[in-house]
């Protein structure tokens, strides 16, 4: 049986990298839907101004225009690290080789992705603003009053809405019922295909990888907080990206796999958000 060289070793390395980053590109990423922004070498936080709305009103000829003061407030991100670590065992290494690597690649590029899903679901329970009823399914009318909401608080783009699977199930059957506002070619392709269209103006996103369990943000509790909201309402910083290291361990005779990134989440703007607390049974 060879043995497992510097070359091999970086061979495995490369496999559970590439692995991983197939895995989080497969999943809904709720970072690409907002704000996002690599955080500047030398700095430790990303600041984010938030400017009043201006007035621009009719002048006569000849008149001067008197100076509008801009008022601003701001919102700063601090990244903060997250990690993730498991031992390859040199025996792993020799019987299953590269797939032991891809192996852990797919499942720590999955704890990358769910722990970023679950940072950034968990600001749905910050705004404002709040709608819905326990133990009552998501509505059309609930999506409607919030849309309202949202663009009388003159909230920018494009509006998402995440949604957990039993949440998902509920807007299926607002799609495919008769009684439905949704336009018939919108609800047979959802009846079809199982993918939920635009709907009042609203992407509605699955998010399958919230925490296990029943407890407060997790994907079976018994009612849920989600939320509709502007791309611009809430905001990401990356400071790295997620990456894979080793180090040697000779008196366990494994390898120290080591997955690490830095980001950092946080509501922008509350205006350009609507919380809606909706069954999740």
């Amino acid at each position: 049986m060879a043995d497992t060289t510097t070359t091999t070793l970086t061979e495995l390395i490369q496999a559970s990298i590439g692995q991983a980053r197939v895995v989080a590109s497969q999943g809904v990423d709720l970072s690409t839907l907002i704000t996002n922004r690599p955080l500047e070498d030398g700095k430790g936080s990303a600041t984010f101004p938030i400017y009043d709305s201006a007035v621009m009103a009719s002048v006569a000829e000849g008149t001067d225009l008197t100076s509008s003061a801009f008022q601003t407030t701001e919102v700063e991100i601090t990244p903060g690290e997250r990690g993730l670590m498991t031992n390859l065992t040199k025996l792993a290494q020799k019987r299953a080789g590269m797939q032991a690597a891809i192996d852990i690649g797919d499942v720590m590029g999955q704890a990358y992705l769910d722990v970023k899903n679950q940072d950034i679901y968990a600001l749905c329970d910050g705004f404002s603003t709040a709608m819905g009823t326990t133990n009552v399914n998501i509505t059309e009318a609930l999506i409607i009053a919030a849309v309202a909401q949202l663009r009388a608080n003159k909230a920018p783009g494009r509006l998402y809405m995440p949604c957990t699977p039993w949440v998902y199930a509920d807007l299926l059957a607002l799609y495919t019922t008769n009684t439905s506002n949704v336009a018939e070619e919108l609800r047979n392709s959802a009846t079809f295909n199982g993918i939920l269209p635009m709907i009042h103006g609203v992407t509605p996103v699955l998010i399958d990888n919230l925490a296990a369990g029943s407890g407060t943000g997790g994907i079976d509790e018994a009612d849920t907080k989600t939320a509709i909201f502007s791309e611009h309402a809430l905001a990401y910083v990356e400071e790295w990206d997620f990456n894979i290291e080793t180090e040697g361990n000779a008196s366990l005779r494994a390898d120290e796999m080591v997955a690490t990134a830095s980001y950092g989440v946080a509501e922008v703007n509350n205006a350009w958000g609507v919380e809606l607390l909706v069954d999740n049974a």
